[in-house]
């Protein structure tokens, strides 16, 4: 009956321990803000304007001070209803952390381009008219581990 119980109960410890010592499907990477945009009809060539003098500027500053590890533009090439998006942004940030206190790390970097917070303001304003936001989400890069032998 002892033998019974001690078999039990390294059962029982095994089936527990077994979560615990299992690997992860997956090697976590960096971390993006998928920002997806539809440009206002009419407004591309000041839309792709302000993206050269503005924000690939800002961008590339916030590169230089490692807020974001990348950046790119894309976009899509079939619409499938005239509310779709036509233009996504990928910012890069090496991981969560990066996320945190953002707001303060960006806000110098702007203020210097635009020159304070009325032109930055201003700009805000113009923008707005050569296009809206669609969808804007985090997605987070991951590596498949390798399957492991049997």
């Amino acid at each position: 009956m002892r033998r019974l119980s001690l078999v039990a109960t390294v059962l029982a410890l095994a089936v527990v321990a077994l979560p615990c010592s299992a690997q992860e499907n997956f090697v976590e990477g960096t971390v993006s803000r998928i920002i997806l945009l539809k440009v206002t009809p009419g407004m591309n060539s000041e839309f792709w304007a302000d993206i050269r003098s503005n924000i690939k500027p800002t961008y590339e500053e916030y590169k230089k001070q490692g807020i974001i590890t990348d950046y790119s533009f894309f976009t899509k090439t079939s619409l499938e209803g005239p509310d779709d998006w036509s233009v996504g942004i990928r910012l890069t940030y090496k991981n969560f952390a990066g996320l945190d206190g953002l707001v303060a790390k960006m806000d110098p970097v702007t203020l210097k381009h635009y020159g304070g917070k009325d032109s930055r303001a201003s700009a805000a304003k113009k923008r707005a008219l050569n296009g809206t936001t669609v969808k804007t989400y985090l997605i987070r890069e991951v590596d498949p581990k390798p399957m492991s032998n049997p």
